[in-house]
């Protein structure tokens, strides 16, 4: 008997991944209700158990995209999830300072301190990640490792539980998560710091910084991985058992994302900068020419290596608990059906 549920579930971080242009553009929906399926979201649903499978991705019948942290965290912790694909978003990441810290590259850092932002509400690191894997990175990209580095604690999101100031009222909801860095680099508590994306670039131009290494479009795929590139595209098994050809579904529709958007840049720019509540002009920027490997699915094999290595980063670093085995996690079959499915759809 087939199982039909009554809906299926998304999450997705504020980010640039192909999920999020083909919600805006309701393929998703629109394929599922079809067949009498609802679509449901878990981030803005009302029920904070509910927005918590966000990142344990505890409800079946759930596709996730977002920042990489969270799908392997809950993968280390038991987490029934299956990787059906990888968008390897090619965007801005760097490493700011002041002009006045007379900083000019990576090297110059030793010595110096360094941001590193805790914010762990779901019980892991959610922005620490980011800041120490750029460091390790933008340092390899110049031969060093991070030796003669402080490693400053910054804890961001004081505000909302009303622990500190940040910017109050008056921050820009997506910029918040580099407030508290650029306060303490304003304050000289810190040195530097790691941003990304439109956000991050609009969060450096406001401050008047400057970059001391970027390597977002580094040709070499290690030291361009962090926690928000690769994303991972994740479904439980559950969904997969019950209704693989709805598994199909999906992924195909999100992995026509990126041709589409590569042939309707300004829509695509434009949705993703809503998403992220930043002007278009920093979206152009942070994402360079190549929509279609920034908002493409991958299962690549030197991709996976890569990511494999990442992860072992993560394990080193205590950012994730338990390790497993990554190849058994890959699903490869659904993105093997959406190549098909992209031959045979048609995009206006």
């Amino acid at each position: 008997m087939t199982v039909v549920p009554q809906s299926v579930w998304y999450a997705h971080s504020p980010a640039v991944a192909p999920l999020i242009v083909a919600l805006h553009k309701g393929w998703l929906a629109d394929g599922l209700s079809q067949q009498g399926i609802g679509f449901q979201s878990v981030s803005g649903h009302a029920d904070p158990a509910i927005r918590r499978s966000y990142s344990d991705h505890h409800l079946n019948f759930q596709i996730r995209q977002g920042g990489n942290v969270p799908a392997l965290w809950a993968r280390s912790n038991g987490a029934n999830t299956r990787l059906v694909g990888l968008t390897w978003t090619q965007e801005f990441q760097a490493i700011v300072t002041l002009p006045k810290t007379g900083i000019k590259t990576a090297k110059d850092l030793t010595g110096r301190r360094y941001a590193v932002p805790r914010f762990a509400p779901l019980g892991y690191q959610v922005l620490a990640p980011f800041a120490i894997r750029g460091l390790v990175n933008a340092r390899a990209a110049e031969g060093l490792d991070i030796a003669g580095i402080e490693l400053v604690d910054v804890h961001v999101g004081r505000d909302a539980a009303g622990q500190g100031e940040t910017f109050g009222r008056f921050a820009p909801k997506r910029l918040a998560i580099y407030a508290d860095e650029s306060l303490a680099l304003l304050r000289g508590e810190i040195d530097a710091f790691y941003v990304k994306g439109s956000e991050g670039i609009a969060a450096a131009s406001f401050i008047g910084a400057s970059v001391v290494s970027e390597f977002g479009f580094h040709p070499d795929i290690n030291i361009r991985v962090n926690a928000g590139t690769p994303r991972p595209l994740t479904v439980d098994q559950a969904f997969i058992d019950a209704r693989p050809d709805l598994v199909d579904l999906l992924v195909g529709e999100i992995a026509s994302v990126g041709d589409w958007a590569n042939e309707n840049r300004a829509e695509a720019i434009a949705i993703l900068a809503r998403e992220n509540n930043v002007g278009e002009h920093f979206a152009n920027l942070a994402l360079g020419d190549d929509l279609l490997t920034a908002l493409g699915l991958t299962l690549e094999v030197g991709e996976l290596r890569a990511f494999e290595a990442y992860k072992q980063f993560l394990l080193e670093w205590k950012f994730l608990d338990k390790d497993f085995p990554l190849d058994a996690w890959v699903a490869p079959q659904h993105l093997a059906a959406a190549q098909n499915f992209q031959k045979t759809k048609a995009r206006p």
